[in-house]
C-alpha cells in the first residue's frame, strides 16, 4: 500500500470514527411531569444542534446515560414510549423497544444510585411529511409513572 494510500485510509478512518460518535445535546424536561431518575447525559446521532435534522430514510440513534433517584422505588419492569408532539397535538411512536428491559441494554430491576445506559435507534420512515416537532422520550416503570421524560425540538427533512 502506498503512503498516500495509506495517509487517506487512517484519515477515512478517523473521520468515520468522528462522524459516528453521538453529540450530546441537552434536552428540554417534559411539563408537569415527576421523573424518578437523574438523566446526566443524552447524545443523539445526528444532533450537533437542536432543532435536531432527522433525515427521512435514515435511523437516528439515541443512548440515555441515567441513574435512579435515591429515594425512588427498584423498577421492576420499563417501558419505553415515545411521542411527536406537532403543534401540541401528542401522535404516538410505536417503536421496537416497548420493553426496554430486553431491548435497550438496560438490565431490570433498575435500582437507586445505579448508572444505566439506555440504547435504542429509530427509523425515520421515507413517507413522512417535512415537518416541525417535538420528539417526547419517556421510560417508565411498571406503575407507569416516569422514569425519565425529555423533549427535544426537531424536523423532519
Amino acid at each position: 500500500m502506498s503512503s498516500t494510500m495509506l495517509k487517506l485510509f487512517l484519515l477515512f478512518t478517523v473521520l468515520s470514527f468522528y462522524l459516528a460518535s453521538g453529540q450530546k445535546v441537552k434536552p428540554l424536561p417534559c411539563k408537569g411531569v415527576t421523573q424518578d431518575a437523574t438523566v446526566s447525559e443524552v447524545d443523539i446521532m445526528p444532533c450537533p444542534k437542536f432543532p435536531c435534522q432527522f433525515k427521512r430514510g435514515t435511523n437516528v440513534s439515541v443512548a440515555i446515560t441515567f441513574t435512579l433517584n435515591a429515594g425512588a422505588t427498584t423498577a421492576s419492569s420499563a417501558t419505553t414510549v415515545v411521542h411527536g408532539i406537532i403543534g401540541g397535538v401528542s401522535v404516538p411512536y410505536p417503536t421496537a423497544y416497548t420493553d426496554a428491559c430486553k431491548t435497550t441494554g438496560i438490565h431490570c430491576p433498575l435500582a437507586p444510585g445505579v448508572k444505566n445506559v439506555y440504547k435504542a435507534q429509530l427509523f425515520v420512515k421515507p413517507e413522512y411529511p417535512t415537518v416541525n416537532l417535538y420528539a417526547k422520550w419517556e421510560l417508565q416503570d411498571q406503575t407507569k409513572a416516569d422514569i425519565f421524560c425529555f423533549e427535544i425540538p426537531a424536523v423532519i427533512v
